[in-house]
């Protein structure tokens, strides 16, 4: 009876508001009206997600969000795409298997994430052949499968594509397509885990890792840098070209791809190979200078990556301000150009190459626990502008965001160092859904955590510290780390430890404020600032 209340609010508040470059030769302030369009967005979201819980209850108990760090562990899944991108339409036709080890509960969800008007249209749903009932409920897919062992289900889609996409879409001929396809939900203990809604900033993702094979047709001259290697590349007469890719344990798949791209390829040590995606070739000395003292320093700090192909990827002025990817780091163009002079380009870049290593091969679910990979990809770039700058350049950036801390100041990438409205902030771990703007995220899931590592490591010393990390990596690539293993590997680590981290982790900022000395240093509550 709850859950059909909960439906009937809903429906008040609608009424009421490559890692190898695929590559070749043979081969482009809101109105009143869009106000009220999010808005009644946001109604319908709202609506749909209640009806989809209610709709799951009639089989099996109702689908219920999840505390940060208590997922199950999935099963091992795989995902066979065939896809075809047509620019005229702005659309990608697709035939998706899905196969898992382990039979599911009934009905299965999948996810249905791109947020862009008519989104993901599912067109037919397959079980041995034979279609099998469905229903679409905003951004998910239930698909009635019954009782018995299923464990592949085929779905026949489409994806629309927007003009002028900011994190995904095409703009200037720059297609960025990410969770362009259904993607099996995730469960806990409870079941199906619900994925926040999207409040225009940050990643409200929840995915399990798979193995992806793809492939991918698109018409001629593009280059393309995708989540997988190419294992083949056809041309046909049509004027397109079919490309095959294979790629394991991958957070989802994603590809960026264009006809203007200028491809170079930088090889490190060790034979990782970078795929440089340029649009402004004068940006490549810089770039690939960032790319391999970060790269190097990241590889000697937390252990090798996975994969020996990844790809730094430039896009337009105004799809990105910078984005991770499966093995893939997204740039705007405009913050090596000079044209977002607040900005630090040199370590946002190396931000977004940290996610190679904090999200495509040691995952979290996004959704649930932003601080994790966020916290370890910022403070890995300050290890970086350490390593390549000196002592004094870390020192200096660990003063400023203390003071920035100190002060309530926004560490948001669009108004870094403006003072914030409040300081009245929470904790640190929460989930993305808790969030209410922009500079609130940025503040508890970059400031906070970069501070905390900061202060693990000077407690720790650099020699555990440092050894906790790889041993952290090492233990969780390709699976996806929660706050509870985060917590059970740091407390192995060093148990003293664990308590400081909760402290940066757990209590509001006030609290966190009074055990704070002149020096940006914390005290626990039996030591003396």
């Amino acid at each position: 009876m709850r859950r059909w209340i909960g439906v009937a609010l809903a429906l008040l508040i609608a009424l009421g508001s490559t890692s190898l470059v695929v590559k070749t030769a043979a081969y482009p302030e809101r109105s009143w009206v869009q106000l009220a369009a999010a808005a009644a967005h946001y109604a319908h979201r709202t609506f749909a997600s209640e009806w989809a819980k209610a709709f799951a209850s009639r089989e099996e108990p109702a689908a219920r969000d999840v505390a940060p760090g208590k997922p199950q562990t999935a099963a091992p899944i795989t995902y066979e795409i065939e896809a075809k991108l047509d620019p005229e339409q702005h659309q990608i036709r697709g035939r998706e298997t899905v196969e898992w080890q382990d039979p599911l509960p009934s009905p299965v969800h999948f996810y249905l994430y791109p947020l862009n008007p008519g989104g993901i249209q599912v067109h037919g749903v397959y079980r041995d052949g034979k279609s099998v009932p469905y229903q679409v409920l905003g951004e998910q897919l239930l698909i009635q499968v019954g009782s018995g062992t299923s464990k592949r289900l085929t779905l026949e889609f489409t994806t629309d594509i927007p003009s002028g996409g900011t994190r995904y879409g095409e703009r200037d001929g720059v297609w960025i397509l990410a969770y362009w396809y259904p993607i099996l939900a995730s469960l806990d203990q409870t079941g199906w885990i619900t994925p926040p809604p999207s409040k225009g900033f940050g990643e409200p993702y929840i995915v399990d890792t798979a193995d992806y094979r793809v492939t991918w047709t698109a018409p001629k001259g593009m280059t393309w840098y995708a989540s997988a290697p190419a294992q083949s590349a056809v041309p046909s007469g049509d004027g397109t070209v079919t490309v095959k890719m294979d790629g394991r344990a991958l957070r989802n798949f994603a590809l960026v791809g264009s006809a203007g791209y200028q491809d170079t390829t930088l090889t490190l040590a060790d034979g990782l190979t970078v795929h440089l995606g340029l649009l402004a070739p004068e940006h490549r000395a810089a770039l690939e200078a960032t790319a391999t003292a970060a790269l190097n320093l990241y590889r000697a700090r937390f252990g090798p990556l996975p994969t020996h192909a990844v790809a730094l990827v430039e896009t337009p002025p105004g799809t990105t301000f910078a984005q991770e990817l499966p093995n893939l780091a997204l740039i705007d163009v405009d913050l090596w150009n000079g044209q977002m002079p607040e900005q630090d380009a040199d370590r946002w870049t190396a931000h977004e190459l940290a996610h190679l290593w904090w999200y495509s091969a040691v995952g979290d679910y996004e959704g649930l626990t932003p601080w994790m990979d966020e916290g370890l990809a910022d403070y890995s770039s300050y290890l970086y502008e350490e390593s390549r700058y000196g002592p004094e350049a870390y020192e200096a950036a660990m003063n400023r965001l203390t003071s920035w801390f100190r002060e309530g100041r926004s560490y948001s990438p669009g108004h870094p160092g403006v003072a914030l409205p409040t300081r009245d902030l929470g904790a640190t771990e929460r989930p993305y859904e808790d969030f209410d703007t922009e500079w609130q995220y940025y503040f508890l899931e970059y400031l906070r955590p970069v501070l905390m590592y900061r202060d693990l490591r000077q407690a720790m010393g650099d020699d555990r510290f440092f050894s906790w990390l790889q041993t952290l990596y090492r233990q969780h690539v390709g699976a996806v780390l929660t706050a509870d293993r985060w917590r059970d590997s740091l407390q192995q680590a060093d148990p003293a430890a664990l308590e400081r981290a909760n402290l940066w982790l757990d209590t509001p900022y006030r609290t966190v404020l009074r055990q704070l000395d002149p020096g940006g240093n914390l005290h626990l509550a039996d030591e003396t600032p």
